[in-house]
């Protein structure tokens, strides 16, 4: 190449668009088997249930979801660990829940 080649293509690497990531937020995928284990092993199974209702909001694309007991019971949460859960996710702002009697309870995750 030439000099005029060179000095040309010095000048177009300059002026080209510099690609920049952005910084994505660290995140984690795992089999929700695997953290029902560690939930129970920790003896935190709350967290499990936090965690389920991340996995179904992203699953269904919709923040509200409803909470069945069956669906947590196959990971070991029982009941009462979800009532309880809910109840301290809710007041620490992270859930709204709408009860109704004798109904599976419908929970809207807030965005944070």
């Amino acid at each position: 190449m030439d000099d005029w080649a060179k000095k040309r293509l010095a000048e177009l690497e300059a002026a080209a668009p510099t690609k920049c990531k952005k910084a994505a937020a660290p995140s984690v995928m795992l089999p929700l088997s695997w953290a029902a284990k560690a939930a129970i092993a920790t003896n935190c199974t709350k967290a499990m249930v936090w965690l389920w209702l991340q996995y179904r909001a992203w699953q269904t694309k919709n923040l509200t979801v409803t909470v069945p007991n069956g669906a947590l019971a196959k990971y070991g949460i029982s009941r009462k660990a979800k009532s309880l859960a809910l109840r301290q996710l809710e007041a620490a702002g992270l859930i709204t829940i709408e009860r109704q009697t004798r109904k599976t309870p419908t929970v809207t995750l807030q965005r944070l």
